[in-house]
Parts: C-alpha cells; structure tokens; sequence
C-alpha cells in the first residue's frame, strides 16, 4: 500500500515546526539556571525567544562576548583576595540577592542589580571559606555591576 507523499509531508513540517518554534527553550534555560536567572523555563516558548532576542542584541560589539575574555577581565578586577576563579554566564531577569553559601562571607549590600539581560558571575573564595559568588560583570561593556564587598562585623542588618 503506498501512502501519498502528502499525508507524510504535512506532520512532518507541523513536528518540524513546533522543534524549530520550541528550540531556543531549552537554551535560554540553561543559561538561566543560577543566581538570578530569569524565569525561562522549559516550556516558556515565548521567553526562548526574548532570550534569543537579547542575547542577539547584546553580543553586537559586547566587550566580554567569551567566557575566556570575561576571566581575563575577572582576573584583572580580583587580582588579590578574593581571587576570581570561575565566570559563568547568566541570562538575568533584573535584581536578584546574591547567593551565600553555608560558612561563605555575608555581603554588605546583598542586591545585586545587573545593568543588561545578560552578565558574567564571577566566582571565588574569601580567604578560606567556600567558593561563592563574588561579582558579577556586564557582559556588553565589561563593567563591573557588583562586587563582593564583606558586612562588618557587629553591623546588624
């Protein structure tokens, strides 16, 4: 029995349809995942496509377009304690409190707000504690947005 190429040829397009519209998903949610990630989610088809959008728009002449470029600039900024040991990039949704770790050290200013969509989380240890987020650079123009800087002691809140 011979089946018309038609009746093959229009599932085909619809399943290949819904991979290409669903595609960027599982990518925006990647880089989503961590401190101050936006809401991307697997099935947030539509927030796919704004990831797609502003990571397009951002990379046109970004300063810090690899991660090799943005631990160089890292390095520069946390040359000394605490050193920069890891950059990861974020896709980020606007304020978020940076994240402290089990024994890590409080920040003096808890909020970190990024200038772009998109940033380059550095992370790095204070003299012996866990590895833990330290700052957090733009990844367009390279500046930094936020630094770790350690609450005083006796300060209260």
């Amino acid at each position: 029995m011979r089946v018309p190429r038609g009746r093959i040829a229009v599932p085909l397009a619809a399943i290949a349809v819904v991979a290409v519209a669903w595609a960027p998903a599982p990518v925006a949610n990647h880089y989503s995942d961590g401190p101050g990630g936006a809401e991307a989610g697997l099935i947030r088809v539509d927030r796919g496509w704004e990831f797609v959008y502003h990571a397009v728009r951002l990379s046109r002449g970004a300063l810090l377009g690899t991660d090799g470029s943005a631990l160089d600039r890292a390095r520069e900024v946390w040359a000394s304690r605490p050193a920069a040991e890891t950059v990861d990039l974020r896709y980020l949704d606007g304020p978020f409190r940076a994240p402290v770790p089990e024994g890590g050290v409080v920040p003096r200013n808890p909020v970190v707000t990024p200038r772009s969509r998109l940033g380059w989380v550095v992370e790095g240890r204070m003299d012996t504690g866990p590895r833990q987020m330290i700052g957090l650079l733009d990844y367009r123009s390279g500046a930094v947005a936020w630094r770790l800087r350690p609450k005083r002691a006796g300060s209260g809140g």
